[in-house]
């Protein structure tokens, strides 16, 4: 769901900023690459937190 909703953010900033004077292909490319980014610091967060003692988390797993 994370990975969705940055795509979806991501694309649309990249969409308003860029406006007309890029061709959908440079934007798509410029887009992939800002959410291939993000989706590597979320997975990065997401083994921290899988590190972490079940208890400091908040979770009673």
């Amino acid at each position: 769901m994370r990975r969705f909703l940055c795509l979806l953010s991501l694309t649309v900033s990249s969409l308003l900023a860029a406006g007309c004077q890029q061709d959908f292909d440079t934007q798509y490319a410029e887009t992939e690459r800002k959410v291939k980014a993000a989706e590597a610091k979320i997975d990065i967060e997401m083994a921290k937190e899988a590190k972490r003692e079940p208890g400091e988390n908040g979770n009673s797993d």
